[in-house]
């Protein structure tokens, strides 16, 4: 190998490391915010992750559990939804070849920005098709299925972050049929309560197509491209 050639190859091996360097650097700081947000609430609430799973795998009453124990709009609760959107922010980006350092951190913006538009627009729908309780309780529904998904990718992220390079793409590929999963479960939750509180099927497939469906297929044809 000639000089120039040697010392180029040093070179852009370099920005390699400080490239990777920077994306842990980026992982292991939502990771770590994940942990201290989840034993924060641990301390601050121990019946809290409890009365969580319990209302997201039995189909609890939102309203009570709300009100009693869950509490959803505390600080808590807050910062345990984040950590939801962490792990996507890191799942996502894990899917982009050549994905800037930035990346995760852009996705968590645009994440939010959207979650605050379907937050109003699942208000105004309810005020203008008369059936605000109802999805009151599918948007209570999200923020359960955001902290449970985030309790469950955390540590699942930080353990395989061990294993060899070669097979990380497979465990992302899995990341992402996991978070389907609880999306899936999510709606399905939603859809049970929905017809417990008698709301027209019309009003459901309304909803499912315009905040659920449509978003959907947009995210997955802008990530394939």
């Amino acid at each position: 190998m000639e000089p120039v050639e040697f010392i180029n190859a040093v070179s852009n091996l370099g920005d390699e490391r400080l490239t990777s360097s920077n994306f842990n650097w980026i992982f292991w700081t939502l990771i770590a915010f994940n942990f201290i947000a989840i034993a924060y609430i641990k301390s601050m609430n121990p019946t809290y992750l409890g009365t969580l799973f319990r209302t997201g795998l039995y189909n609890r009453q939102l309203y009570q559990n709300t009100q009693e124990d869950l509490r959803l709009n505390s600080a808590g609760s807050v910062v345990l939804t984040v950590t939801y959107f962490n792990c996507i922010a890191l799942i996502i980006s894990s899917f982009v070849a050549g994905s800037a350092v930035y990346l995760p951190v852009l996705i968590l913006v645009v994440a939010g920005i959207i979650v605050l538009i379907k937050f109003v627009a699942i208000r105004t729908l309810g005020i203008l098709t008369e059936t605000k309780d109802g999805l009151t309780e599918h948007w209570l529904n999200h923020l359960i299925y955001f902290q449970l998904s985030g309790l469950i990718l955390t540590p699942l992220l930080f353990f395989t972050h061990f294993l060899p390079q070669t097979i990380q793409p497979k465990i992302m590929i899995a990341m992402a049929v996991l978070v389907a999963v609880m999306i899936l479960a999510r709606e399905v939750q939603s859809f049970i309560r929905a017809i417990r509180l008698r709301l027209s099927l019309v009003y459901i497939i309304l909803y499912l197509c315009t905040l659920e469906l449509i978003p959907l297929v947009v995210t997955i044809k802008a990530l394939v491209k």
